[in-house]
C-alpha cells in the first residue's frame, strides 16, 4: 500500500514538473486558449519544451531556418490552432512538416526567405483558413497552382517580389475570399488569373508599377462587375464615346509688353581694353606655371635617380671590363710560360729517346759563370737557360732531366 502511494505521488509530481513553461516563453491563457509566446529568444527549432497542450504557439523573431518533416507531430503538438513563425530565417519546408496539425486554422510564415514551397505542403492542415506568406521572395512562379487547399479563405502575398501572375496560379483555391497581391513587381494582370477564384470578395492590388492600358482597365471593370471590393488604381477615367469635348477659342487683343511689363534697357558703357602684348615666357617660367612645388620636387628626384642609375651602370661596366682584361692577360701569360716549360722538357726527353748518344744541344746547356757576372738575355722568357758561350771538349754532357719531371706527349 505504501509503495502504491509513493508511485502515485511520483507520477503526480512528474506530471506537474513536465507541465512547467520553459524560461524562453511566456505561457498564459488567451480567449480560452493555451498560449505560449516565445519571441526574440534566438530559438533554432520548434521544440523548446512547451507543454503539448499548447494551442496558440508564437515563435516569431527567432532564427529558425528549416521545418523538417513531422517536426510538430513527433513532439506532440497536435492541438495547435494558431502558429506564428514570422520574422525567422526559414528557407525550406518539408512536404510533411505540418503533418498532424489537423486543428490549425491560422498560419503566419511572413518575413522569411522562402523562394519556393510545394503546392501540397498545406494539404495535411484541413482546417487552415488564414495563410500569411507576405515578405518572402517568390520572384519566379511557375504556371502551376501555388497552393492547393479546399478550406483556405485568406491568402496574403504582399511584398513577395512576384513579377508575373501565371494563369493557373490560383486555380486550386475554390473557397478563397480575400487575396492580397500588393507591393509586388507586377505590371499587368489578366482576367483569366482571377476567374478560377469564384468566391473572391476582396482584392488588394496596391502597386506603383501598374500600366493603365485598356487591358488593365478592362480587368478593373470586371472586378467591379463581380462585386469584389477593390481600390481602383487607375484613377483617371477614360472618356465615353457619347461625350463630346468642345473647346472654345477666345480671340484676345494684342497687348503691348512695354506698357504692361517693367522693362529696363541696358546701356552698354563698357570700354573694351585691348590686351597688352605679353613677353614670351622662359622655360623656367613655363615650368613654374605648369608644375607645383611638390611636382617639381618629385620630378627632380626621379631625374636624379635616373642619372645615378645610369652612372652606376657605366662605372660598374668599366670596372668589370678592366678586371676582366687584366685577369685574361695574366691567365694568358701563365699559360704561355707553362706551355714553354712543357715544350722544353718534352723536346729534351724526345731527343733522348730518339738519339741516346746525342749530345745536349748547345742551346740548352748550362752556361758557366762569366768573368763579368752579367746575366745573358733569357730565352723564351725563362731564366737559367742561356746560350753556351764556352765549349769544353773534356767536359761531360748535361744529363736530361728525370723522367718524373717530364711528360711526353706523342
Amino acid at each position: 500500500m505504501r509503495g502504491l502511494i509513493l508511485l502515485t505521488l511520483a507520477w503526480h509530481f512528474g506530471v506537474i514538473s513536465s507541465a512547467i513553461c520553459p524560461k524562453e516563453c511566456d505561457c498564459d491563457m488567451d480567449n480560452g486558449l493555451n498560449t505560449a509566446v516565445c519571441v526574440d529568444q534566438n530559438i533554432i527549432g520548434v521544440d523548446v519544451g512547451v507543454p503539448k497542450e499548447v494551442q496558440v504557439y508564437s515563435l516569431s523573431q527567432n532564427v529558425i531556418s528549416e521545418l523538417d518533416n513531422y517536426c510538430f507531430k513527433e513532439i506532440g503538438y497536435i492541438s495547435l490552432e494558431y502558429l506564428d513563425l514570422s520574422y525567422n530565417l526559414i528557407f525550406w519546408i518539408g512536404l510533411h512538416a505540418f503533418a498532424g496539425l489537423t486543428l490549425l486554422t491560422n498560419l503566419d510564415l511572413s518575413n522569411n526567405i522562402l523562394r519556393h514551397i510545394s503546392s501540397e505542403v498545406f494539404w495535411e492542415t484541413p482546417r487552415l483558413e488564414i495563410l500569411d506568406l507576405s515578405s518572402n521572395v517568390f520572384e519566379e512562379v511557375k504556371n502551376e497552382p501555388l497552393i492547393m487547399h479546399d478550406k483556405l479563405q485568406v491568402l496574403n502575398l504582399n511584398n513577395c517580389r512576384i513579377k508575373s501572375l501565371p494563369q493557373r496560379l490560383f486555380s486550386r483555391l475554390p473557397n478563397l475570399k480575400k487575396l492580397d497581391l500588393s507591393e509586388n513587381y507586377i505590371v499587368t494582370i489578366t482576367i483569366d488569373v482571377l476567374k478560377p477564384i469564384r468566391k473572391l470578395e476582396r482584392l488588394e492590388l496596391r502597386n506603383e508599377y501598374w500600366q493603365c492600358n485598356p487591358d488593365f482597365i478592362a480587368v478593373e471593370n470586371w472586378i467591379h462587375s463581380n462585386n469584389i471590393k477593390y481600390e481602383k488604381q487607375c484613377k483617371k477615367k477614360a472618356p465615353h464615346k457619347s461625350e463630346k469635348m468642345i473647346s472654345m477659342v477666345v480671340e484676345r487683343e494684342s497687348v503691348d509688353i512695354n506698357k504692361v511689363w517693367n522693362i529696363t534697357i541696358e546701356q552698354n558703357d563698357t570700354v573694351t581694353i585691348k590686351p597688352k602684348d605679353t613677353e614670351p615666357l622662359t622655360p623656367y617660367q613655363k615650368f613654374d606655371r605648369d608644375f607645383s612645388a611638390v611636382q617639381a620636387f618629385v620630378i627632380g628626384i626621379e631625374i636624379g635617380l635616373a642619372i645615378g642609375i645610369v652612372g652606376t651602370y657605366l662605372w660598374l661596366n668599366r670596372v668589370c671590363a678592366c678586371n676582366l682584361i687584366c685577369t685574361r692577360q695574366r691567365m694568358q701569360r701563365r699559360r704561355r710560360i707553362h706551355r714553354t716549360e712543357n715544350d722544353i722538357r718534352a723536346n729534351l726527353l724526345w731527343n733522348n729517346v730518339r738519339s741516346p748518344d746525342l749530345e745536349t744541344p748547345p742551346l740548352y746547356r748550362r752556361q758557366p759563370s762569366l768573368p763579368d757576372r752579367s746575366p745573358p738575355s733569357p730565352i723564351f722568357g725563362i731564366a737559367g737557360l742561356q746560350v753556351d758561350a764556352i765549349r769544353d771538349d773534356n767536359r761531360a754532357e748535361t744529363p736530361p732531366p728525370p723522367y718524373n719531371e717530364c711528360r711526353l706527349n706523342i
